[in-house]
């Protein structure tokens, strides 16, 4: 089975929520993950061009905010959509 849109983008969500209450505030550490938690042949189709950027904002504590944006979360370099 593949995932729709809603559920991944609940991944992606639950994966950030869980790396910055782990306190490892690091941008770019989650930015060079994120590609790694999908694959193509995981969502379903039209999703990886729905999905092309993400942005999260972020409300950490009463005045720091965070900023987050993802470019191209599920890599498309091999992905071609049936004919």
């Amino acid at each position: 089975m593949k995932i729709n849109i809603n559920e991944t983008l609940y991944i992606y969500l639950k994966y950030v929520i869980d790396h910055l209450r782990s306190n490892r505030n690091n941008r770019s550490e989650i930015k060079k993950n994120i590609p790694r938690l999908l694959k193509p042949d995981q969502v379903m189709i039209g999703v990886p061009e729905s999905l092309r950027k993400i942005v999260f904002n972020i409300k950490l504590e009463r005045t720091q905010r965070l900023r987050l944006t993802i470019m191209e979360p599920i890599p498309t370099t091999s992905y071609v959509l049936a004919p």
